[in-house]
């Protein structure tokens, strides 16, 4: 099982598991977030503590402040079957409308049509059909101005990638296998000052509304899922 001496090969794996979906990320970037999924401020000081534990094998992890447990992932982190498909939908739904960039609310809105995060909505009492047809008319009135030449890729956006990356590597750090929609749909919420994040506040979901029900069953309701 890994911990944080292995801080390295995590990076790497992260950026190929990326790398894979096309979403690339340059090697230092990967550490960074390695680094502040260990609860620390960056890659110099969990560089440190890794130097030190090689001296010293019984030196314990880098503590973040305040201290919290180190969470130890083991194994290799994919996407789940629906939210490889969900990713797909988010290019093509770019790239239909010659998009330059894939964006945050490009991805959203493909995740309204994912079975998980789409369950996630639901419990927390979001109007999915008003949803989509916020983001329908923001991706085809405010995005027009980013029309591609015919054949041009469409590329995604540094705020779409770092909802993915931080997806992988909460999952990585809790030990789990496959990211679904319903780990990227908690993720948009860190992106706090995007539209996508806008759309869903405006039906008053919240991040800690979306994590009670993935982590307990807590419906916004105060229900719980069967």
């Amino acid at each position: 099982m890994r911990d944080f001496r292995d801080a390295k090969v995590m990076a790497q794996t992260v950026r190929a598991t990326l790398a894979a979906k096309g979403l690339k990320i340059t090697i230092s970037e990967s550490l960074e977030l390695i680094a502040k999924a260990f609860g620390v401020s960056d890659w110099n000081t969990l560089a440190a503590a890794i130097k030190a534990a090689e001296a010293e094998p019984d030196v314990p992890p880098p503590a973040a402040d305040p201290p919290q447990p180190i969470a130890r992932p083991a194994g290799r982190v994919g996407f789940s079957a629906a939210m490889e498909a969900t990713l797909g939908r988010a290019v093509k739904l770019a790239a239909d409308r010659r998009r330059l960039y894939t964006t945050l609310e490009h991805l959203l809105l493909a995740l309204v049509d994912d079975p998980d995060a789409a369950a996630v909505m639901h419990a927390c009492q979001v109007d999915l059909d008003k949803l989509k047809a916020d983001l329908m008319a923001y991706i085809d009135d405010d995005l027009k101005s980013l029309v591609g030449d015919d054949g041009e890729p469409t590329r995604p956006t540094a705020g779409f990638q770092r909802v993915v990356q931080r997806a992988v590597i909460h999952v990585q750090a809790s030990g789990r296998q496959d990211v679904t929609g319903a780990n990227v749909l908690v993720a948009v919420f860190s992106e706090d000052e995007s539209h996508a994040a806008h759309f869903l506040r405006r039906q008053e979901m919240t991040r800690i509304d979306a994590v009670n029900f993935i982590a307990h069953g807590i419906r916004k309701d105060g229900g719980r899922a069967a």
